[in-house]
Order: C-alpha cells, then sequence, then structure tokens
C-alpha cells in the first residue's frame, strides 16, 4: 500500500499535479485486465493530460485503493518480464540501490519544496513544478515530473512563448561521481554535440527523437534536453512488454522494418553537430526496448529512437566501461530488440540475467525459420552478419510472415490450467469507461493536431484587402517553389484577366490612383524587372508603402529554410508535410494533382478514357508509375503500351510520391525510372519529364500518331480547360471515384463530356477538393515564422489572401477558396470583383 500512502501524502501537502502522475502510473498496471491492442495506449494517454480525481473523498478514497491494489498484484507478473533495474550510483546509500527507481528524492521534495537533496541518501531531488530554465531558443516551466529514462529523468513543461506543451529531460552530474573538472569537460561536450542535423540542410524525419533545445547551465551538475510536443510521453518497447506482453513475429517485422530504415538515414547520410563539425554518419549506440518508443496510429504503430549514445553516453558514471558504437553493435542491439519482443521479457525471472539468444527454449513456438534465421544474423550468431542496415532491411523485405504467428509465449513450467478470471470491482468498471474516453478524446486530438501540425490559430476574416492593415513600410522579401503552383498563380499573366498576373491585381486593389494624381507615375527604366513569366526570377509588387520581393527556391524545404534563417519574411507553399517548430502557417487555398490521358474525339470508342470508364484506382496508378503494368490490356483496357510522364514542376511531384506512392520502395523505384533511360524493344519504361504545356500536346501526339496510352499528372488549376487530355476519376480502396470535375448540374463529368465544344458546361469540383476527398488534394499555406520579435509581415499577408476579395481572385486565377462567398451578403457592391469576373 505504499503507493496508496504517497498519493495521500502528495495530496495533503497540495500537489495536485504530482497525484496525477502516481494516479497514471497506477493506472498502468490496475488495467491489466484490458484487452492488449486497447490497455498499453492508457499510460500514454494518462501522462500527456491531466487525469481530474472526483471531488467527493470516498470516491477518491476507493479509487486509490483499487488501483494500489491491483498495482500491488500486477507486480509478480511485471518481475517474469522486466528485471528489477540494476544499482546505479551505488556511492549513493539509497534504499533502493538506485537513486532513479527511489521515492525518497520526490518525497522529499514534497516534504521540503526548497531542497535539492534527498534526505536519506544526499542525490539530487526532482525539479520543483513551476521551475522556469532559459535556454537558446526561448524560455521554459517545469510543470510536473513523468517518468525515468535511461540516464535522465522526465519531466512535463510548458514553452512560455507560445504555451505548447514540451518535454525536458535533466541530466545529473552528481558530485561522488565527477569532479568540477569532469562537469566542465562533459558540460562542454553537451553543448558540442546535442542535436544532429543533416549536413545539407535538408528537412527528414528519420523517426528519431530530436531535441529542440539543449541547456547545459554554468555552475549547475545538471543539463537538460527539450522536445516539442509530447512525443517523448510515450511508452517505451519495456513498458509495451509489460502491458500486453510478447509480440507476434509480424508485428517484430513491422518494427524491424522501421527501425533499420532510420539506421540507414543515420548511418548512410552526412550530419552536421551543433559545434560544426560534420560527421559521414551517425551511430546510435544506445538501441534497447528502454530507448525505442512506440506511438499508435489508426494503422497500427510506429517506432522512433531515442537517446543516441552521442549525447546520453556523456552522463554514464566514470567507471562505467564505455561501448564504442558502430553499425556492428546499433544492428546487434537491434536483433536483441526483437528476440526479446517476441520472448515478451528481457530477463529470465529466475536468474534475474538477460535472456540467451543462443538457447532455443527461449525463442517463441512455430517460428518462421527463415524469420529467426534472420533474428540471428543481426545478433551476429550465425556465419552471415549482416554489413549494413540497408543491406539488413532489403533481406527482410524478402521474407513474408503469416498473420497467425501465436502471439504470446509461456514461460517454461507455467501452469496450462486457465487462471481464474479476478473480479473486477464496479468503481475499476466506472473508471475504465472514463479511461476509455479520455482515450480516444486523446488519439483524436493528436491525429488532427498531426494533420494541422503548427496551424496558426484562427483570425477574424474581413471583405476587403483595404479593411487589411499593419503592413510596414519598406522593402520585404517573400519566397515560394520554382517552378511550383504558387509561383505560377502569382507571375502568370492572363489567368484573371488580359495582360495582368496576379500580383499586379493585388497592386493595383491594395494601392488604386488617389483622385487628385489618377494617372500612376512611370516607372524609372533603371529599376524595371523583366515581365513576370513562369520561369522569371522573381517579381517586385508595390503595396501602398509596402514592397514585396518574390524571390521563388529550387524547391519547398529550401523555401523555408530562407524563413527560418530570416532571409525572406514567409514563404507561400503546398503544405504536404510536417513542417518545423518554430513555424506558422495559415491556409490560403487549395489545389489538387489531375491524372490525365488523351482524349481523342476522332477514335473516342477505343480512347482509354472510355475503355477505363473514366476512372483509375490509386493502387493502379502506383503501379503505373513504379512500372508494374506496361500495356493497358492489364487493367482492362486497350492493347497499347504504356508511356509515363511527368511535370518540371517538383513540387507535384513531391505531392505525388507522398500521397500516391507513399513507401519508400515504390519511390526509389519511381524515382529511378525518372532518371534512367533504359530502352526495349517494345516499350519506352522509364518516365519522361516536360512540362506541363509540351506534356499536354506529347500525350495527345502518343495516342493518335503513334499508338501510345500516355499517362501523366499535373496541377488541376494548369490542366481545367484542356481539352486534348481527360483528367481521370481516382478511387481509393473501397469508395466510389472521385472526379476532379463536374458537370453543370454537379454531377462528375464523363467519357460522353463534350470538354472541347461546350466549356462552360463542367467546372472544378470545390466540394472534394476542399474536403480533401479526392485523393490529390492539398492545401496551399502562408508559411511565416513563429517569432514575435519578427515583425508579423506573413501574419498580414495570410489575413489580405483570406479576404472575400482575395479569395475570388484566386479562385479566378484556377486554386479552390477556402470558403463559398456570397457576393452580396453585407459587402459593398464595389468591393467585390465585378471587373475581372
Amino acid at each position: 500500500m505504499s503507493i496508496l500512502n504517497e498519493i495521500k501524502n502528495r495530496e495533503m501537502s497540495g500537489a495536485s499535479d504530482r497525484i496525477n502522475i502516481l494516479v497514471s502510473q497506477a493506472s498502468y498496471r490496475a488495467f491489466s485486465f484490458l484487452p492488449p491492442r486497447y490497455r498499453w495506449i492508457v499510460p500514454s494517454v494518462l501522462e500527456s493530460i491531466s487525469l481530474p480525481l472526483p471531488e467527493f473523498p470516498q470516491v477518491k478514497e476507493e479509487i486509490l485503493t483499487t488501483l494500489a491494489e491491483q498495482m500491488t498484484d500486477a507486480q509478480a507478473v511485471e518481475a517474469e518480464i522486466i528485471a528489477p533495474p540494476p544499482p546505479l550510483y551505488s556511492a549513493y546509500r539509497c534504499v533502493h540501490g538506485n537513486p532513479f527507481a527511489c521515492e525518497w528524492p520526490a518525497q522529499t521534495l514534497a516534504e521540503n519544496p526548497g531542497a535539492t537533496a534527498c534526505l536519506r541518501c544526499t542525490f539530487p531531488t526532482l525539479i520543483p513544478p513551476e521551475t522556469r530554465l532559459q535556454g537558446r531558443r526561448g524560455q521554459y516551466q517545469f510543470e510536473a515530473f513523468l517518468k525515468v529514462r535511461n540516464w535522465g529523468r522526465l519531466y512535463h513543461g510548458i514553452d512560455l512563448s507560445d504555451r505548447q506543451p514540451v518535454v525536458i529531460k535533466e541530466f545529473l552530474l552528481p558530485d561522488r561521481y565527477f569532479t568540477p573538472q569532469d562537469v566542465v569537460k562533459r558540460r562542454d561536450r553537451f553543448n558540442q554535440v546535442t542535436g544532429i542535423h543533416l549536413a545539407d540542410g535538408r528537412h527528414q524525419d528519420l523517426r528519431v527523437v530530436s531535441p529542440s533545445d539543449a541547456i547545459a547551465p554554468l555552475g549547475e551538475n545538471r543539463a537538460y534536453l527539450v522536445t516539442d510536443g509530447t512525443l517523448d510521453t510515450f511508452p517505451t518497447l519495456t513498458q509495451y512488454l509489460t502491458a500486453t506482453g510478447p509480440m507476434s513475429a509480424a508485428q517484430v517485422r513491422t518494427v524491424l522494418l522501421q527501425m533499420l530504415q532510420t539506421l540507414e538515414g543515420l548511418h548512410g547520410q552526412k550530419y552536421r553537430l551543433p559545434s560544426g563539425i560534420i560527421h559521414p554518419g551517425i551511430h546510435h549506440g544506445n538501441i534497447s526496448i528502454d530507448s525505442v518508443l512506440i506511438v499508435p496510429t489508426f494503422q497500427g504503430f510506429y517506432v522512433y529512437l531515442s537517446d543516441p549514445a552521442l549525447w546520453e553516453n556523456i552522463f554514464e558514471p566514470p567507471l562505467l566501461e564505455p561501448k564504442e558504437p558502430s553499425v556492428e553493435t546499433d544492428l546487434r542491439d537491434l536483433g536483441h530488440v526483437a528476440f526479446y519482443l517476441m520472448a515478451g521479457r528481457q530477463f529470465d525471472p529466475e536468474t534475474r540475467q538477460p535472456l540467451d539468444p543462443a538457447f532455443g527454449d527461449n525463442w517463441p513456438p512455430n517460428l518462421p525459420q527463415p524469420f529467426r534465421y534472420f533474428v540471428l544474423s543481426l545478433l551476429g550468431l550465425n556465419s552471415l552478419p549482416f554489413e549494413s542496415a540497408s543491406l539488413a532491411r532489403q533481406a527482410l523485405l524478402k521474407i513474408t510472415l503469416p498473420d497467425d504467428v501465436p502471439h504470446a509465449v509461456k514461460p517454461e513450467g507455467e501452469a496450462t490450467e486457465p487462471k481464474p478470471k479476478r473480479q473486477i470491482p464496479p468503481i475499476a468498471w466506472w473508471m475504465l469507461g472514463g479511461v476509455l474516453g479520455l482515450a480516444l478524446i486523446a488519439l483524436l486530438v493528436w491525429w488532427f493536431r498531426r494533420q494541422q501540425t503548427s496551424e496558426a490559430p484562427p483570425r477574424p476574416v474581413v471583405c476587403c484587402i483595404e479593411q487589411v492593415d499593419g503592413f510596414p513600410n519598406g522593402e520585404y522579401i517573400f519566397t515560394g517553389e520554382q517552378p511550383g503552383i504558387w509561383t505560377y498563380i502569382w507571375q502568370q499573366q492572363n489567368l484573371i484577366v488580359k495582360g495582368k498576373s496576379l500580383g499586379e491585381i493585388l497592386a493595383d486593389r491594395i494601392n488604386p490612383p488617389s483622385e487628385d494624381d489618377p494617372t500612376p507615375a512611370a516607372p524609372d527604366p533603371a529599376a524595371a524587372t523583366p515581365p513576370p513569366t513562369d520561369e522569371a526570377d522573381g517579381e517586385l509588387v508595390e503595396i501602398d508603402r509596402f514592397l514585396l520581393d518574390y524571390r521563388p527556391q529550387p524547391s519547398a524545404s529550401e523555401a523555408l529554410r530562407q524563413v527560418q534563417q530570416q532571409d525572406a519574411e514567409f514563404a507561400i507553399s503546398s503544405l504536404i508535410q510536417d513542417l518545423p517548430a518554430d513555424l506558422w502557417f495559415s491556409r490560403v487555398a487549395y489545389d489538387a494533382i489531375a491524372v490525365y490521358v488523351a482524349f481523342s474525339y476522332e477514335t473516342r470508342d477505343r480512347s482509354l478514357p472510355t475503355q477505363l470508364n473514366g476512372a483509375l484506382s490509386i493502387d493502379d496508378l502506383r503501379r503505373l508509375y513504379t512500372g508494374e503494368i506496361i500495356n493497358w490490356n492489364e487493367l482492362g483496357g486497350p492493347d497499347l503500351p504504356v508511356k509515363l510522364y511527368i511535370p518540371a514542376d517538383e513540387e507535384a511531384v513531391k505531392i505525388f510520391e507522398t500521397q500516391i506512392l507513399r513507401d519508400q520502395d515504390s519511390i526509389d523505384t519511381f524515382r529511378r525510372l525518372a532518371t534512367q533511360r533504359t530502352r526495349t524493344s517494345t516499350i519506352n519504361t522509364d518516365i519522361t519529364r516536360l512540362s506541363t504545356f509540351r506534356t499536354l500536346n506529347a500525350v495527345l501526339q502518343d495516342f493518335e500518331e503513334r499508338d501510345i496510352g500516355a499517362i501523366a499528372f499535373g496541377s488541376l488549376s494548369r490542366i481545367f480547360g484542356q481539352c486534348s487530355v481527360y483528367p481521370l476519376a481516382l478511387t481509393a480502396g473501397l469508395s466510389a471515384p472521385v472526379s476532379p470535375l463536374l458537370d453543370k448540374n454537379s454531377n462528375p463529368i464523363t467519357p460522353g463530356t463534350d470538354l472541347c465544344n461546350d466549356k462552360g458546361s463542367y467546372k472544378t469540383n470545390i466540394p472534394a477538393i476542399r474536403g480533401e476527398q479526392y485523393p490529390l488534394s492539398y492545401p496551399i499555406a502562408l508559411i511565416y515564422p513563429r517569432d514575435n520579435r519578427r515583425a508579423p509581415i506573413g501574419e498580414t499577408f495570410a489575413d489580405l489572401l483570406r479576404t472575400d476579395e482575395a479569395q475570388l481572385l484566386l479562385q479566378d486565377a484556377g486554386l479552390v477558396p477556402l470558403r463559398e462567398i456570397d457576393i452580396n451578403a453585407n459587402q459593398p457592391p464595389e468591393a467585390i470583383l465585378p471587373t475581372v469576373r
């Protein structure tokens, strides 16, 4: 009942946040009767949100008593899976031999909030709630202790600049192990190596928990890592095993594939450390079931590596023998992770020693031999160990596993009779309903926030451009992707009115000639810029006394880097990837990628749109662009060879990769076909890259002159109205096909629709694109820094683009507006666009 007493003591001291943490930890075991598929999510949910305790004392007492009793009963089960932690910091005479596993440092803090050392052993106490920490990126506040992981203690915290959640990891350099000289040396090293970034500046999600700030205050025997969000609060594989027992072989294969992909990136790329030193590759050096986090998704789970040896081992006591990280040690450690996951435990319950994979009895029965041989190769226990993570991953991809691999492994000597069911008290059912409700809400919130990463809070929308103020005087740079849809929309003339681009129209709308001087002054020839075209480097747009210089970059990542490095005030780009934590975004419109084939009226009966019934599935589209399908008759179409085109617009290609190809193997195959120039006697199997204008002509010529069934894709706003091609409807899974175009009755177009002679008879499928039901729809966003020290140029320009007036301009340029706009409601008749519609 020590946990119950601990909770009561904390409650009397007023530390309600600590009560929630202790209840969360108790609940983790109390709900052992839950099915495994739900049980392991409970701790991450409870640790990510506050668990409000009932106000009625008798109900609270019953809850706490039930939790403590069930936790006590669960300890015997846990002992079979996870051995007691080894002695750490034995120079401190802790009653448990390990201050990290002892309640007394926390008890000391509860009794004396100003204490810095444990009353019993003098080991450093926990950080008190509401303590503030100044970092390089901002100021943070400790909220509550979370748990211990490897060589550090984790805390819930908040970033005081935006009140967003963070997790703070505290490392210790206790004085009984580290001399003052050791502390200085290790603190300096911590500042030099903590945090890794690709040497070329690209952003890549390697599924490695990466810190956003590293702090080693002078004069303290502590250092801190800060990670944004709540990823660090999710369970480790150790916690997962405690809650659910063994993984199936199929689940372990998924874990291995994800981790090998991560190790490929770590081992095979160049990284720049904070010191400026470039490493040809990073070895994790600390892979274990205690350093791998498991995150639930609606499709399964992802695993993330945490605590790399690069900075984690800085805080190992000097008496421990350091382990030199390498490719071999990473793969061997990964093999142990796989073995422990299938065995369901890391330690032998009798000897308390790590399970030995060399003994066959420790392996699960009926394990497919190829998979067992693969894990043994990772462990280096056979004659063919893997030389790299890439080779290991390629070998694993060739191994298939049945779904019915036994999930659990019985320890030797376990009774075969079923155990009697525990009588579940009513209060537990009451708590179960509450916890499952909280879990559902938390998962929905997590999913929504993942979809809306870093989106700015909504701001009031006004009618007209002239109502937006706040632009400072001066010349400011903004950026985008060249070539990209925004560059086309911003610079291309004749999209809205003859002879003008969107940028020029905005200049006219925001800076109309005054009545006293209706004729604008002639521009200075020396300052003239080239007329805006698809290939222009930039365009100056004057807004009152506010100048914008548009300078597109070769890629979206480079455009974002310009914003982060303060070389540009904001960027406008498609929103197809998670943004860095230091950027906001505001949606300004939507667009879509159209997939199209030739639309020939002379041979309509045997044309591809007719033969395909005007639609194509996502899976078939992926097979086409990875070379699996080389003739349309494989899809029930005509006997025509396939020819593949992609646009010169790299932004559109990235969107296609992300939303159609998805997995890395398909993307690699697609890119290989797009770069190779292989010819065979029957078909061109590579992919041809052309501008959209040239592709439209090539697709039709291939069909009419060469008897080749070409397929291509590109931005819908650039395809709309081009009647030589037919944009196919797309279907995902068992859902009905969704067409990017509708006829005048709001029904999807068909191959019988006259796309040439009656262009006013069809329109963009705005509801499906805005609602993202069309599989290749995507938002266009204005992205700007989350930095209150910089002028709010981006935020104000986003307000401008979200006005009713600007939304109608964007719609006339070919984009899908954010909302339906009634031009007659609450707006002066001259304010909206009678002159351009």
